[in-house]
């Protein structure tokens, strides 16, 4: 267990130190801003017209391809004095800047931050990271953009976790749930799975509250109790649109606390926190003080829940709101 957690540790401090000054993806300085369309066009003397993110709903089939194709693009290529694909580079990163990089047990030492959740950062690092990511995926094919899940869209989560686009469900493994029947997950079939080249590295898919291996399979389980409720209510998310202090609003939308019309807060795993949970399935044991919460699936394992591709749009849709929220208070 040990040897495995020095070797992951060892893969990304060297990527966060030489890939990230190395790489075009990486490196602002690096990268070639004409390729993009909201670069200053001389030919008019005006800025072109800005990447576009459409709401996941309104994609046609041919962008749902495009979109897919780049992704898996991004999974093969591995750049020159690499170990890591470019996709895996980027889960790398949102591992670096989480749980590797502090004492993980408990969250914090008491001293040192987590870079990316749980504090003010939440918002800009993730609108950096999903950018980067955005760019890479154009480099590939400068028509695509990130589109984004509405949570309050019922619609959305048929088009996702569709043979067509993202995947479905997971297979293969039951869990029954006292007095609320058997529920199926497990490792998603089709063009996210293995047989198709949708190969997780071992040594970065991991839990790190035991230090073991999660294997190499995408996994998933679909509204599993708890998280069986969707959409999320448009009142949780107004809610948190109307805090005009962002020591309230981040939590409130990046889902730690839920504050009512009366301003009673209430801690808990609400919209981006809960929508994390709906899609990989969360096991909570009540019974223990702090409650302790169990991950089944990837997207529940916050670390490296970019192996699963729905994570840059449900990151995009916390970037919309979060731009919302800005643009409808700039005092803020």
């Amino acid at each position: 267990m040990k040897s495995l957690l020095k070797s992951v540790k060892i893969l990304i401090y060297s990527l966060l130190l030489v890939s990230a000054c190395a790489i075009a993806v990486f490196a602002h300085d690096r990268i070639d801003y004409k390729q993009y369309k909201y670069n200053w066009d001389h030919n008019v003397g005006q800025y072109a017209r800005p990447d576009v993110r459409k709401n996941v709903t309104d994609l046609t089939s041919a962008e749902k391809t495009a979109f897919v194709k780049a992704i898996k693009t991004l999974k093969t290529v591995i750049p020159a004095g690499s170990k890591l694909s470019i996709y895996d580079q980027f889960v790398a990163i949102h591992i670096g800047a989480t749980r590797l990089i502090h004492n993980h047990k408990g969250h914090s030492n008491g001293s040192v931050q987590e870079l990316a959740h749980e504090n003010a950062a939440f918002f800009p690092w993730h609108r950096e990271y999903i950018r980067r990511f955005e760019q890479a995926l154009q480099a590939v094919d400068p028509n695509v953009t990130l589109p984004y899940w509405d949570w309050t869209d019922a619609k959305a989560l048929d088009v996702i976790f569709n043979d067509d686009f993202l995947g479905s469900n997971g297979q293969g493994v039951t869990i029954k749930i006292p007095n609320q029947g058997n529920f199926t997950g497990g490792i998603v079939p089709g063009a996210f799975s293995a047989a198709y080249g949708w190969v997780m590295n071992p040594a970065l898919n991991i839990d790190l509250d035991t230090n073991t291996s999660l294997g190499t399979s995408l996994v998933r389980f679909l509204k599993l109790p708890p998280a069986t409720d969707y959409p999320v209510p448009k009142k949780d998310v107004e809610r948190a649109l109307a805090l005009n202090d962002y020591s309230l609003f981040r939590p409130a939308l990046e889902g730690f606390i839920s504050v009512d019309e009366q301003g009673k807060v209430t801690p808990g795993g609400f919209v981006h926190n809960y929508i994390h949970g709906l899609v990989g399935g969360v096991q909570i044991d009540a019974s223990t003080r702090p409650v302790k919460f169990k991950g089944l699936g990837t997207m529940s394992n916050i670390p490296s829940s970019p192996y699963d591709p729905v994570f840059w749009l449900h990151h995009a849709n916390a970037d919309r709101l979060w731009a919302e929220w800005q643009e409808n208070g700039p005092s803020r």
